[in-house]
C-alpha cells in the first residue's frame, strides 16, 4: 500500500512539473523559481523522514538482538 501511495504522489508530482513547464501562461523565471522551491521543500520532507526510518530500523535491529540474547523464565 506505501508503494502504491508513493508511486502516486510521484506521478502528481511529475504530472504539476509538466503542467508547470508545458504552460505558456506562467513565465519562465517564475517556473525555475517554483520548481526550486518545490525541490527545497522535498528535501526538507524526505531527508528528516530517511533518517527516522534509519534511526528506526537500527533500534528496531537491536532491540530484536537484546531479545535473542536474553534468557527465557521456565
Amino acid at each position: 500500500m506505501r508503494t502504491v501511495f508513493a508511486l502516486a504522489v510521484a506521478a502528481l508530482v511529475i504530472a504539476g512539473h509538466v503542467g508547470l513547464w508545458t504552460s505558456d501562461a506562467v513565465p519562465p523565471a517564475l517556473k525555475a523559481d517554483l520548481t526550486r522551491i518545490n525541490a527545497l521543500a522535498w528535501g526538507v520532507v524526505l531527508l528528516p523522514a530517511g533518517g527516522v526510518a534509519l534511526w528506526r530500523r537500527a533500534h528496531r535491529r537491536r532491540a530484536a538482538e537484546a531479545a535473542r540474547r536474553a534468557p527465557r523464565a521456565p
